[in-house]
């Protein structure tokens, strides 16, 4: 059988396979904005695929052999890609539904056929909100000699890794956004840098008329400190006054004290930017007008169910506020709710095709984890399609050398739900963009085109 037509055969493949996914899509995206059960169901497993474990109680985990390969041919073997990511499962943050779409696009792909006639195989690793769990986990998937990181999802450890898995020449795929995939010839982020969050905040406030907002903010995180000082200097540069800015964990049980603070409090950053110039008047119970939000989905649930209690519902301006499985939870806070997000919403662009496959495939492989998808699990689907067309292009002869050349190549993919992503040479920053979103209490309606800065 000639390559010509084994590779026509392929192609054929993945279309019906693209097709089941689109086809699943219009039979699923009536049930992502009407909910039904959130138990937990797993269906299938990428072949040979590791369960959830810690990194100690994996084979070849840290600490035993290792391989660091630069370059060559890591992670393709005979008729199998092996490819890995590691996020954080236990602890205050799931990224479970992060890395479980990452499999499933695996999985539609491995039932077409593979990439070039090769099946694809995901290792994982639970970094648990740790940083040095995540840590293992990198030097975890670099002794498990991965030609690829795709879909990575840790916001504790992630940064801080990304150069230990690019110095041992495994390019990385995806990622949260965090400031240092933008800085690495190896790195190949598929969203909007962090950073540009909070300029993009900044002046959606502005064009909402916020006048004196208070600030909320992930401050354990060590790298989303210049993302608050640059939104706070922003919101100083657009002539918006603030009043208070709190730095919470993601640990944090209780937001009620957060929230009484947000109300009636006065404090600054402790890393950098513009300090609070305006304190609300005791009598004034519509100031602060807004909460300004940059937190994970998790934690928003938490600060909502502490405004509830408060009775406090000013408007609600953040990034990622559409995560289905908390929206039952959220009342009056959406009464007034803007979010900015770097894809298209699946909310109200159900006539997408990548919007269709997405939804079609999680809930096709992956039903239990339907419910939990949210703007982070686009993320990650975004980062498995860069790969596979990366990959595919990259021929028989894959590996980490042809794959990064053919990642580079890639200019003005077409994603589908995105502004189209280009690479090349050097550091890559492919994404400037946003969409706006709000929610008067009716779901999620998308209000603005792509907004680029």
């Amino acid at each position: 059988m000639s390559r010509g037509f084994r590779e026509r055969i392929a192609v054929s493949l993945l279309g019906a396979a693209v097709v089941l996914g689109a086809v699943l899509g219009v039979m699923t995206v009536r049930s992502f904005t009407q909910p039904a059960s959130t138990a937990l169901v797993q269906q299938g497993e990428v072949s040979g695929a590791q369960t959830g474990a810690s990194p100690a109680a994996m084979p070849a985990a840290p600490g035993g052999a290792t391989s660091q390969a630069s370059g060559g041919s890591g992670g393709v073997a005979g008729g199998k890609i092996t490819i890995g990511g590691f996020f954080d499962i236990t602890g205050p943050v799931d990224s479970s539904v992060e890395r479980d779409t990452v499999r499933a696009y695996m999985q539609a792909v491995n039932q077409a056929g593979g990439i070039n006639g090769r099946q694809v195989e995901y290792v994982w690793c639970d970094s648990k909100y740790d940083a040095s769990s995540a840590g293992q986990c990198a030097r975890y998937l670099i002794a498990q000699n991965v030609l690829a990181v795709v879909g990575l999802t840790a916001p504790l450890g992630e940064n801080d890794q990304i150069r230990t898995l690019t110095a041992a020449g495994i390019p990385v795929i995806g990622g949260l956004g965090t400031p240092a995939e933008y800085g690495d010839r190896l790195s190949f982020p598929v969203s909007a840098n962090f950073y540009r969050y909070g300029t993009a905040i900044a002046d959606e406030a502005k064009a909402l008329g916020v006048k004196h907002p208070a600030v909320v903010v992930l401050g354990d995180v060590p790298w989303v400190h210049p993302v608050e000082a640059n939104l706070l200097n922003r919101l100083a540069a657009n002539g918006i006054a603030y009043t208070d800015v709190e730095e919470v964990s993601a640990t944090q049980a209780s937001y009620t004290a957060t929230v009484f603070n947000l109300q009636h409090s006065h404090h600054g950053p402790s890393g950098g930017g513009a300090q609070p110039s305006y304190q609300c008047p005791a009598t004034d119970k519509s100031c602060p007008d807004y909460v300004i939000a940059a937190l994970d989905p998790f934690s928003y649930h938490r600060l909502f169910d502490a405004m509830q209690a408060a009775n406090w519902y000013p408007g609600v301006l953040g990034a990622g506020l559409d995560k289905f499985n908390v929206q039952k939870s959220y009342g009056g806070e959406l009464r007034n709710a803007h979010s900015l997000v770097p894809f298209l919403s699946p909310y109200d662009h159900q006539g997408n095709s990548t919007v269709r496959q997405y939804l079609g495939t999680v809930q096709h492989y992956y039903p239990g984890q339907f419910q939990a998808l949210d703007i982070y699990t686009q993320h990650s689907w975004t980062a498995a399609m860069v790969f596979a067309a990366a990959a595919k292009k990259a021929g028989s002869n894959l590996t980490r050398d042809s794959l990064v050349e053919a990642l580079n190549s890639l200019q003005g993919f077409q994603t589908g739900w995105s502004v189209p992503l280009s690479y090349g040479a050097g550091n890559h920053d492919p994404n400037h963009c946003f969409t706006y979103t709000e929610n008067k209490g009716s779901g999620w309606h998308t209000t603005s085109g792509w907004i680029c800065s």
